[in-house]
C-alpha cells in the first residue's frame, strides 16, 4: 500500500512528465530564473559538474564516495534514473525520499510563475533544492545531455570534468567531435579547473579552455591508471594508490580521483579503499548468476560505450564464449554497437524496446543485416541466449535504459519501487 508521499510523488511524475515540453535546446533563462527565485545557486559551497558521453555516472559515483570517505557531507544529482525517480537525488549516498521530492516539487510550482520547465528542468531543479536544503558541502552534478544548454549548466562549476566526447545524441549536439566537444566544453568556467578523460580531446575543448583561462587537466599526463594503481601528478609530484577495479572502472575512477583533489579532498590510500568498497553505479557492467548462467548487464547504449564495454569483457572474460542481446532508441547506432560487440561476440540477438522512443527489434535485426538472428521480445531473447549458452559462456544485456531496467528487475538485481516508478517521462539514453 503506497503512502501519502508515495502517492503525491506519482502524481507529480505523471504531470511533469505530460504537462510541461520537454524543451531540450529551449536554452536555460528560465530554469536559470526559477533556480535564483528557490535560492539554489550555487546549491552548494562547492561544485563538481560531470559531463561527457559515456563515463559521466561512474565518475559521478566515485567522486560523491571519494568525499564521502574524506568526511565531506555530498550531494548528488544523476540522470536517467533506471528503476525509480528517487535515484537522481542523493544526499550523503541515500537517494532521496519521497518527502523530500515533493517538498522540492511543491517549491518549485510555488514561485515558477509563467516559467514552462521540461520534465528535466523539474528533476534538475529538484536535485538542487533538495541539496541545498540539506546544507551539504558539495554538489557533484551528472550533466543529462551535452552541457551547455543542459539544466544542470545553471550552476558554476568549481571543477568542470568532461569524461569522453564521441558520436551520440547528433540531433542535438552536432555530427563531429569537435562540435560535441564544444557543447560539453559550455560547462567550464573562467578560471575553475577541467579535467578531460581522454589523453586527446577535441581541440574545442581546449580552445574553450584556454579562452577562459581554465587549466586542463589531460589523461595520461597529469592523471591516469596503469596495472592495479591509480595515480594523480606529474613529476615529483606524483602519487599513486592501490585500486582494483571492482564496480567503477579504473579509467573513470582516476578521472574522479582528480576531480576529488582539485576541491580540496584529501586523499590517502583509506580514503581511496573506502571510495572503492562503496561505489556502484547500477547498470554498469552488473555481474550476476543466475540458474547457472552468468550474465553482465551494461547501458552501452552507442558505438563508443560497446567498445568500452568490450574492453572490460576482454579484460574479465577473454577466454569465454560470449553472447549478447542488444536492445536501443530509435535514434542510436546500432549497427555500430553490434559491429563493436562482433569483436568477441559469438552471436547477437535483439530485444524490442518499449517506450515511446522505442525500437523493435526486427527493425534492429534489419538494419544490422543478420537475417538469422533472434529477434523478439526480452524475455524471448534472454531464454533464447540461456538454453543456446553451455555452463561458461556469458550472457550480455546492453543498449536502453528501458531493457536494462527490464533485465535487472528479471535477473533480481533491483526491483521497481512503487513510489518512484516513471512510466510516463521518456529516458533521453
Amino acid at each position: 500500500m503506497q503512502s501519502a508521499h508515495s502517492t503525491a510523488l506519482a502524481a507529480w511524475l505523471e504531470r511533469i512528465g505530460v504537462e510541461h515540453p520537454r524543451g531540450v535546446l529551449r536554452g536555460l533563462n528560465g530554469v536559470r530564473d526559477v533556480a535564483a527565485r528557490l535560492g539554489v545557486l550555487p546549491p552548494a559551497p562547492t561544485a563538481i559538474v560531470v559531463a561527457g558521453t559515456n563515463g559521466k555516472g561512474s565518475t559521478t559515483a566515485f567522486a560523491e564516495q571519494l568525499l564521502l570517505a574524506a568526511g565531506r557531507s555530498v550531494g548528488t544529482t544523476t540522470s536517467p534514473h533506471i528503476h525509480a525517480f528517487n535515484e537522481r537525488i542523493r544526499t550523503n549516498g541515500s537517494d532521496a525520499e519521497d518527502a523530500c521530492i515533493v517538498a522540492a516539487f511543491e517549491a518549485i510550482e510555488a514561485c515558477r510563475g509563467d516559467v514552462a520547465l521540461s520534465y528535466f528542468e523539474y528533476a534538475i531543479l529538484a536535485a538542487l533544492y533538495s541539496i541545498a536544503n540539506a546544507r551539504l558541502a558539495c554538489a557533484v552534478l551528472e550533466v543529462g545531455l551535452g552541457g551547455r544548454l543542459d539544466a544542470v549548466n545553471v550552476v558554476d562549476a568549481d571543477v568542470a570534468v568532461i569524461t569522453s566526447v564521441d558520436l551520440d545524441h547528433q540531433e542535438y549536439l552536432g555530427h563531429t567531435r569537435e562540435a560535441i566537444g564544444a557543447e560539453k566544453a559550455g560547462i567550464l568556467r573562467a578560471g575553475a579547473p577541467l579535467v578531460i578523460g581522454e589523453p586527446a580531446p577535441p581541440m574545442s575543448v581546449l580552445e574553450r579552455a584556454s579562452e577562459l583561462g581554465a587549466r586542463a587537466f589531460i589523461a595520461g599526463r597529469d592523471f591516469g591508471h596503469e596495472r592495479e594503481a591509480l595515480w594523480i601528478g606529474r613529476g615529483r609530484a606524483r602519487r599513486e594508490f592501490r585500486y582494483r577495479a571492482g564496480a567503477i572502472d579504473p579509467v573513470n575512477a582516476a578521472i574522479a580521483l582528480q576531480a576529488a583533489n582539485l576541491v580540496g579532498c584529501p586523499l590517502r590510500q583509506d580514503t581511496v579503499d573506502r571510495a572503492a568498497a562503496a561505489a556502484c553505479n547500477p547498470g554498469r557492467f552488473e555481474i550476476a548468476e543466475r540458474d547457472g548462467k552468468l550474465w553482465v548487464v551494461d547501458l552501452a547504449h552507442n558505438p563508443h560505450a560497446a567498445r568500452f564495454f568490450v574492453r572490460q569483457l576482454g579484460e574479465r572474460f577473454g577466454s569465454r564464449r560470449i553472447a549478447a542481446i542488444v536492445g536501443c532508441l530509435q535514434d542510436k547506432d546500432v549497427a555500430g554497437i553490434v559491429a563493436a560487440l562482433g569483436t568477441l561476440a559469438h552471436e547477437v540477438a535483439f530485444a524490442d524496446t518499449e517506450t515511446a522512443r522505442g525500437r523493435s527489434a526486427a527493425s534492429m535485426r534489419a538494419e544490422v543485416g543478420d537475417a538469422s538472428a533472434f529477434a523478439g521480445t526480452l524475455d524471448g531473447a534472454m531464454a533464447h541466449l540461456a538454453r543456446a549458452s553451455s555452463g561458461n559462456d556469458v550472457i550480455l544485456v546492453c543498449g536502453s535504459f528501458d531493457v536494462v531496467q527490464r533485465a535487472r528487475i528479471r535477473l533480481k538485481l533491483q526491483r521497481s519501487r512503487a513510489s518512484g516508478t516513471d512510466a510516463v517521462a521518456e529516458q533521453i539514453c
